[in-house]
């Protein structure tokens, strides 16, 4: 969809107020356009009306707004008398979406007060004021959107046009022959309360999780037992399965009661492992609120805990009932969380999705910055495919070992240092490995290849320490990859095609990790 989103309405209808709501709830930049001309012109509004004319004034509104609609992903809010000018409507609806923020005069009086009112050059005595709010409502009405915002919260506005804007996806992923709803929503926390209804809930997620998330999602969790364990990749485990598996039993909970497992890969990953193996099977809800999670791991049927070094190592293929994808839950992701995340999607789309690679390539900045928008479009295209790709080939017997591509040597990184580096930084170097196997045996053209590098260098630019070989190579021989006693590599033919391997030596990776250290490309 079109880039920015302006905000118009009659003065005193909240524009500036519902825009910083909205720009905060997009994580996308606030401008206020009459706040930007006070300080260019260096004194107020009135001021420049009184001293130099409202001709002056529009004028430079004008220039103001012609600068602003060459930028991208922004939330406007434009003075009251913008949209009067045609060439205006014309810069606002070519570069954007126009949002009309509806108010009646009385509410507009009211909430301006009469000191504000006394600031404002243009409210003169009532006759004036109501053909004013006439004519201009009339130039509102052309408005891609209108939302009515007397009586309401800025911030129940701000998320009306969000739920305008950017409406949910969603779409049933086959798994195995069951099949499994996924949504990708903004209010995941009212999406889940639906689809609880009357079920007893057990909710399982992380302590860092609970700080920033569990506050969202209490009202519409009723009496559900909420079940807190340490963050990180080492609550994975048995120990911690276990400790699960004591509280549900102590709470007498049943087959027919549902687990929410709420968080990033690692609690969807250990939630799905309790719910396929509590009384045989327990309904199950995955609730993704990291990119990585969203990309990846809460989408198809996987459940595994790690023993020792060796990742995933036990578990089983399983299908929730259904799958949220919390984007609102994004906004709260760091620059590192997001880079992970963006590492498994540009895995995905040069696996499987060209176009979901070449997003990735084109807009990685706006994506590390944060742009919610723009993050579900990847979320969306990333889940879609791997859901594909998964209803082919459900339990990896063939086609979906594609989607490793990066992992066989990744997860020797992982273990190699204990766990304590992201999953993304270790796809990262075990995708640039993968690359580099495929260049040198001339599968994948030096351009493509460099194109990939540089890529992956700029979407995951951390420095982290390539392990030693022996180590990391003595973890990828336990790795659940592992086919007829040898380890498989995904390695690129092209963008959007993959192919596995078997014969893949020790040497030959001892080389490329040499010309990929003379490139400093860890």
């Amino acid at each position: 969809m079109k880039q920015n989103i302006y905000l118009v309405g009659f003065m005193g209808s909240g524009k500036t107020t519902v825009g910083k709501m909205l720009a905060q709830g997009l994580n996308r930049t606030f401008v206020d356009m009459d706040a930007v001309l006070e300080k260019r012109l260096g004194k107020p509004i009135a001021e420049v009306f009184a001293t130099a004319g409202e001709e002056y004034f529009r004028a430079r509104e004008h220039q103001l707004l012609l600068t602003v609609s060459r930028g991208r992903r922004q939330v406007v809010a434009t003075g009251g008398g913008v949209p009067e000018k045609k060439e205006n409507r014309w810069l606002m609806r070519g570069s954007g979406t126009v949002v009309h923020l509806q108010s009646d005069l009385a509410s507009c009086i009211k909430r301006l007060g009469a000191t504000e009112r006394k600031a404002r050059p243009l409210w003169k005595e009532s006759q004036f004021i109501q053909s004013l709010y006439q004519r201009r409502g009339n130039l509102y009405e052309e408005s891609d959107l209108a939302v009515t915002v007397d009586g309401r919260k800025p911030g129940e506005i701000a998320q009306e046009i969000i739920r305008h804007l950017y409406r949910d996806q969603s779409f049933s992923a086959e798994m195995g022959g069951d099949r499994s709803q996924v949504r990708i929503t903004y209010s995941a926390p009212t999406v889940l309360g639906e689809l609880i209804r009357d079920r007893r809930v057990a909710l399982l997620t992380e302590r860092r999780v609970a700080q920033l998330h569990l506050e969202r999602f209490q009202p519409h969790l009723k009496a559900a037992l909420a079940i807190v364990v340490p963050s990180g990749e080492r609550s994975k485990s048995l120990d911690t399965a276990q400790r699960i598996y004591e509280r549900l039993l102590a709470h007498k909970f049943d087959r027919d009661d549902l687990l929410v497992a709420l968080g990033g890969g690692v609690i969807t990953d250990l939630g799905a492992f309790v719910a396929s193996t509590y009384k045989r099977g327990m309904g199950l809800c995955l609730v993704s609120t990291t990119l990585l999670g969203c990309v990846d791991a809460a989408i198809g049927g996987k459940a595994a805990v790690n023993i020792g070094q060796a990742k995933n190592s036990v578990g089983s293929f399983t299908v929730p009932e259904a799958v949220l994808l919390d984007v609102g839950a994004l906004r709260t992701l760091g620059r590192r969380q997001i880079s992970e995340g963006l590492v498994e999607s540009y895995k995905t789309g040069l696996v499987a999705c060209p176009e979901l690679a070449l997003l990735v390539q084109r807009e990685y900045k706006p994506l590390l910055s944060g742009d919610l928008p723009l993050l579900a479009e990847v979320v969306g295209m990333s889940a879609r495919t791997k859901a594909e790709v998964v209803a082919k080939d459900f339990r990896e017997s063939g086609l979906r070992r594609i989607l490793n591509l990066g992992h066989t040597f990744g997860h020797g990184v992982e273990g190699a240092h204990k766990f304590k580096v992201s999953h993304g930084q270790a796809v990262a170097l075990g995708m640039r490995v993968a690359v580099e196997l495929s260049q040198s045996r001339g599968l994948i053209g030096d351009e493509d290849a460099e194109k990939i590098h540089a890529t992956l260098r700029a979407i995951s630019p951390y420095r982290l320490e390539w392990p030693n070989l022996d180590e990391a190579w003595e973890i990828m021989t336990h790795d659940k990859k592992i086919r007829g006693g040898r380890m498989v590599f995904v390695l690129l033919k092209a963008v959007g095609e993959a192919v596995c391997v078997n014969d893949v030596s020790r040497k030959e990776v001892a080389k490329v990790l040499k010309l990929l250290e003379e490139k400093k490309d860890g």
